[in-house]
């Protein structure tokens, strides 16, 4: 249970990175208190968030997932 928990942390950390290179890449930049909440800035900013958060724990889970079967394996 603690990896799934670290693998969580990790994910957010690295969706936190992408995600404002990727704004700042892009020239966006939305704030909620300024724009208000419920604009298509608001849905680009939630959407990049949770596609980048799905890639990357997704891919953490393919990284992590053969070593924690294989040490299964040899305890059997």
């Amino acid at each position: 249970m603690k990896s799934n928990t670290a693998h969580r942390f990790i994910a957010l950390a690295v969706t936190y990175v992408v995600v404002k290179l990727l704004q700042y890449l892009a020239g966006f930049e939305y704030s909620p208190f300024e724009e208000g909440v419920f604009t298509y800035k608001f849905l680009a900013d939630v959407g990049a968030w949770a596609l980048v958060y799905v890639l990357v724990y997704s891919l953490l889970k393919k990284i992590y997932a053969p070593k924690k079967e294989a040490a299964q394996k040899t305890e059997i």
